[in-house]
Order: C-alpha cells, then structure tokens, then sequence
C-alpha cells in the first residue's frame, strides 16, 4: 500500500490514524468556509497568480475529490480488487470556470459528509478490500487519508491565493 508523503505541504500518512482523519474530512467543511470568509463571488473566480486555479476552483475540486474518494472506497467494498483504470487528471481551462462559490461550499460539505460517513460504516474487515487505481492497490485507510491530504493540500493554496488578492488591492 503507498504511503502519501508531500513535501510541499509536509502530508505525511503515516501520522494519521483512522480516528485522526476521519475527523479531520468532519472538519473539512468548516475549514473551506473561514478561509473563504468575506471573499466575494468576484474574487473567488479570479486567478491571481498564474497557471493556478482560482480559490473556487479549488473548492470545486476538492468537492470533487471527495466524491471520487467516496466512489473508489464503494467501488472497494462492493468489488474487492476491481481495476478501475487510470486515475483522471485534473484539467485547467484557460479561463477560470463560472463556479458560484457558496453552492461550491455546500457541495463540499455534503462529500465531506458523506465520505466520513460512508467511511464510519465500514466493518473492519471491509477496511482491508482493495480496488486498483492505475499503478496502486488502495483499500479504506489510503482513501481515507488521500481525502485528508488533497483537502489540506489545496486549503494551502486557497490561502495562498486569498493573501494574493488582498496584495492586489
């Protein structure tokens, strides 16, 4: 099973336990709400710097992950060892994508819900079943750091991008 480690953002999965980041995808929505506190829709969707997403496109994103999270740890319980090719990758459109930032909030939070959810479910044994994605076997404990680690990650770069558009006023 890999381990995630970023040295970017200084992840590393071994520091968590099931507990630990189950609670911490719970605090996830939370989170996104403070660092996003004030912005307006405008500021949301600008990009400040470059060949990054805009801060609601961050969000976005990250509601995105959690679905896919929740989909590969379904995937896992009802088919233990099915392939489900390659992972996607994220694209980057030239210019930001028309996102409303509150409905991009609430869409993280009912992932992170139902990702923390659908992970307090599983039976013991269930934590063990694994699915394949492109190169990596994963099973319930990798998933549920991995939602962890791209959440926090992406946190980082959405308070990146808030302190850039406040030193743009």
């Amino acid at each position: 099973m890999p381990v995630e480690r970023c040295s970017e953002c200084g992840f590393d999965g071994d520091d968590w336990t099931d507990a630990s980041a189950l609670d911490a995808i719970g605090e996830l929505p939370e989170r996104f709400r403070t660092a996003t506190a004030g912005l307006g829709q405008h500021d949301a969707v600008r990009r400040p710097l470059p060949a990054t997403w805009s801060i609601v496109e961050y969000v976005d994103h990250v509601r995105e992950v959690l679905f896919g999270m929740r989909f590969v740890l379904d995937s896992a319980l009802a088919q233990p060892g099915v392939d489900l090719g390659e992972t996607p990758e994220p694209r980057f459109d030239p210019e930001p994508r028309a996102i409303d930032l509150d409905a991009a909030l609430d869409g993280l939070e009912r992932e992170a819900m139902s990702l923390g959810s659908r992970l307090r479910q599983v039976p013991e044994h269930g934590w063990h079943h694994k699915v394949r994605l492109g190169e990596d076997e994963l099973d319930a404990r990798w998933i549920c750091r991995h939602a962890v680690h791209d959440a926090t990650h992406h946190l980082m770069d959405v308070e990146r991008l808030r302190a850039a558009l406040l030193g743009h006023r």
